[in-house]
């Protein structure tokens, strides 16, 4: 006789939607380096720029999507100390407004 209650074999694993790809270590560090450079002016540095642009070169490469690379850049921003520093929530997403934007112009650049 059957069980009326699902065996280990008869589980689905549930997601929550498309999963979301991890910035290489060594792109992360990059990015952080380049933020870092941001620190005392709150705008994109030369250094900040290259960052980005070795970033979308990576994620452009890897096939991407638009969202997937500006989640990763979010998460990297939100654990960033360049970015935790800022001490109010609106001079952080001005910054974070800006490093998505540079992120957004480069990834579509050609």
């Amino acid at each position: 006789m059957a069980s009326l209650y699902p065996g280990p074999q008869d589980i689905v694993p549930v997601t929550s939607g498309p999963q979301h790809p991890a910035l290489p270590e060594e792109t992360m560090a990059e990015l952080r380096d380049g933020l870092a450079t941001c620190r005392g002016s709150r705008r994109l540095t030369p250094q900040a720029q290259a960052s980005i642009t070795t970033l979308c070169r990576y994620a452009r490469g890897a096939r991407w999507t638009p969202e997937q690379l500006l989640v990763a850049v979010k998460d990297a921003c939100y654990t960033s100390p360049e970015i935790t520093h800022m001490t109010t929530t609106s001079e952080r997403d001005a910054f974070l407004s800006k490093i998505v934007t540079a992120c957004i112009k480069e990834f579509f650049r050609e």
